[in-house]
């Protein structure tokens, strides 16, 4: 059987595998806050650029039923493939090509974000189509300005997935300098539009992080952009080598070397040193800093494969090598896939716990309102109940007790502290506030996986705060849920 038959044949069974898997299981926390960024669209969000969010809002709005915009997953695992196949096939040919693209879905990272919603496919998929569609655009004789512009529209697509996909584009003008002269007019013009796309799409971006005072993607002064972490480094480095098997970033990085060793003399060679080159040092700082750096070797990984397979494995006991690697990433996947899976388990029945104590709660008074220990829990619970409860315009299902700290998207959503503008004092002894807030003497519940201890944004908001329910545990947690009863909310002083 050719190789390219059996991806066709293996892809067609994952993909099958991988939808029934999803239309199985309740969205993860994570996939219920892009969907509650959904229904509140902005040029970027606290956790990046506004792909996901927009795309997901996007499907919901096309009536697909209950849970199917979750179908782009393993949908967008597919178009990842196939988009390495194309990207390889170009620099090599299709049988090594089809190799690589087995090797790609044998790794445990593809098999996770094929089961949940996020941004890793869609720019993993990109990225791909924009470096294959710039080596064709590189080697055209006709039509190369339309190549470029094509490979310019997709890295601004990866751009706003990932704000570093633009790091590609310094490879790809050095590539492209670097190996042409003289150089032609229309090639310029096309490196022009490489740059513009994607400065199009980020320039939103850009300037609502500046209107936030890049609070959302600079984590610290300038000094600290060389400042690295110890331990938060081996735990980065773990969480790159447990979803990307080790044998498998070992061998990629030796065969990435050898190709650095030949770009001096072969441009494919070259193309995927540079092309993975951005993938690799970002990974590494990242990683050096204690921070996730999976997603940037993410977006080099085809490359990387396709070093990896086109090695010299043909004497000898090295013949076992590549069957042995991906054996091993497989059976890292299986290892690290069920974790994917529970973490949408059992939110669906705390949410219909949560409502019925709100609904006890709510006939003995007016006003009930509904607070979380943290984001994902009040997504994913806010998610459950998004069509029991309405809460004001604008504000979101569960809100997240109020902070000071401006660090999650909760923060620039309207909350149960905010003041409403009436243009007069709603106290006599403090008219420096022209506003009131329509909080004030409601009651609310406290949900949290924390029983020991309420924090005290919590304890000082209200005057009586006590236990009411306990609740298993969700989402493959092992702590259980805690359901608080906080009586007649004051706003605490600044």
């Amino acid at each position: 059987m050719k190789t390219t038959k059996l991806l066709l044949i293996v892809i067609g069974l994952l993909t099958l595998v991988r939808i029934g898997l999803v239309l199985s299981e309740d969205p993860s926390p994570a996939e219920t806050y892009y969907y509650l960024c959904a229904g509140k669209p902005a040029p970027a969000y606290f956790d990046g650029p506004a792909g996901t969010a927009l795309l997901v809002g996007w499907l919901e709005a096309a009536g697909l039923p209950e849970g199917w915009w979750r179908l782009q997953a393993p949908l967008w695992a597919l178009a990842a493939t196939g988009a390495c196949f194309l990207l390889l096939r170009q620099i090599g040919n299709a049988e090594k090509a089809a190799w690589a693209a087995l090797a790609l879905n044998a790794l445990p990272i593809i098999n996770m974000a094929a089961l949940r919603v996020g941004p890793d496919l869609p720019a993993l998929t990109a990225m791909s189509l924009s470096l294959w569609l710039a080596w064709r655009a590189f080697h055209a004789g006709s039509g190369r300005l339309l190549w470029w512009l094509a490979a310019g529209l997709m890295m601004a697509v990866a751009a706003s997935f990932a704000y570093l996909a633009v790091a590609w584009i310094p490879a790809l003008l050095i590539f492209t300098l670097a190996s042409r002269s003289p150089r032609r007019s229309d090639e310029i013009i096309g490196l022009g539009l490489l740059v513009l796309f994607p400065a199009l799409v980020l320039g939103p971006a850009l300037a609502w992080n500046a209107n936030l005072e890049w609070l959302p993607i600079a984590s610290g002064t300038l000094r600290t952009l060389w400042m690295f972490e110890g331990w938060g480094f081996l735990l980065s480095s773990w969480e790159v080598v447990k979803v990307f098997s080790p044998f498998v970033l070992v061998l990629s990085f030796l065969a990435w070397v050898v190709a650095g060793r030949e770009s001096v003399h072969q441009p494919s060679s070259r193309f995927v040193f540079l092309g993975a080159l951005p993938g690799v040092v970002l990974c590494g700082y990242f990683a050096l800093r204690g921070e996730s750096a999976v997603l940037y070797l993410l977006l080099a990984t085809p490359l990387l494969l396709f070093g990896m397979v086109t090695g010299d494995f043909r004497s000898g006991w090295r013949r076992a090598i590549p069957g042995f690697t991906f054996t091993v990433a497989v059976a890292m996947a299986v290892w690290t896939v069920p974790g994917v899976i529970t973490s949408g388990e059992g939110w669906r029945a705390a949410a219909a716990e949560v409502r019925e104590v709100f609904l006890e709660k709510s006939a003995e008074g007016e006003g009930i309102f509904l607070v979380a220990a943290d984001p994902d829990l009040a997504s994913v619970l806010g998610y459950h109940l998004r069509n029991d409860l309405v809460p004001p315009s604008g504000h979101p299902t569960v809100y997240v007790g109020e902070s000071q700290d401006l660090s999650n998207q909760f923060g620039l959503w309207p909350g149960y502290g905010d003041f409403i503008a009436t243009g007069h004092a709603a106290d006599e002894y403090f008219t420096e506030q022209e506003g009131e807030n329509p909080f004030l003497g409601r009651n609310a519940l406290y949900i949290t996986h924390d029983g020991g201890g309420l924090p005290q944004t919590i304890q000082a908001a209200f005057t009586s705060v006590s236990r009411l329910k306990t609740l298993p545990p969700a989402g493959g947690n092992t702590e259980p849920l805690y359901i608080y009863q906080c009586l007649d909310y004051q706003t605490q002083p600044l």
